[in-house]
């Protein structure tokens, strides 16, 4: 349905995501607060890595095309929401 794809790191490394800045990172030494992350996912749009499935950014929402007429949310794909809208 997205363009966010889900990925796993490298076998028998962990994951681990940034508590106070969100940023993912595969060693626990390059974050401030770190917490072990199950899922990663890699954005389309602008190649990020991340542990949050909503992540949003600059090249995503240029992308947008669409809302719905019932929730507001938007989205690139028609297809994604009930009553979708083009955006102008």
């Amino acid at each position: 349905m997205g363009k966010i794809k889900k990925g796993t790191a490298a076998k028998g490394k962990a994951v681990y995501t940034c508590a106070t800045c969100g940023k993912v990172a595969s060693a626990r030494a390059h974050l401030c607060s770190p917490a072990k992350t199950k899922e990663v996912y890699v954005c389309a749009f602008c190649g990020k890595s991340s542990g949050d499935l909503y992540h949003v950014c600059a090249p995503m929402v240029a992308e947008m095309k669409f809302m719905c007429k019932n929730c507001g949310r938007v989205t690139p794909f028609r297809g994604a929401v009930c009553k979708p809208t083009p955006i102008k």
